[in-house]
């Protein structure tokens, strides 16, 4: 079975592959841009950082895992991004994360967790295609 990905990730300078229990496996363009936000909000005064840092927010198809990841590396910067980021200027990612995460994509809370890709053996790949 070949999986085909959709030109945004394809065309992408940078690609993260992210698998989670819950969220199951992501494919995520230009994660180096958010990536690099997230270590130095400085550079949210740049377009394309800024923009694609938005994208990830405001894109429901990139799970808050992804977001909560990135800040559990810096929560400090992390802060410091969503301030300048949604002219917040008192958010606090360790008091506002959960928050803002529900707030910015109730979409996700809203229905069961589910993957929407899911690795499989050959063998439970067998098993799926005489379903």
């Amino acid at each position: 079975m070949s999986m085909s990905l959709p030109p945004d990730v394809t065309d992408a300078e940078t690609v993260a592959l992210i698998y989670d229990e819950t969220d199951g496996l992501g494919f995520y363009a230009e994660f180096g841009l958010v990536e690099e936000a997230f270590a130095n909000p400085d550079l949210l005064r740049r377009r394309r950082w800024r923009e694609q840092t938005l994208s990830y927010l405001e894109d429901d198809s990139v799970e808050p895992m992804v977001l909560r990841r990135l800040a559990a590396r810096d929560p400090k910067k992390a802060s410091v991004l969503f301030r300048r980021l949604l002219k917040r200027p008192r958010f606090d990612w360790g008091r506002d994360g959960e928050a803002l995460m529900r707030e910015i994509k109730p979409s996700y809370f809203d229905r069961p967790p589910r993957p929407r890709v899911s690795p499989l053996s050959e063998r439970l790949a067998e098993f799926a295609k005489r379903r």
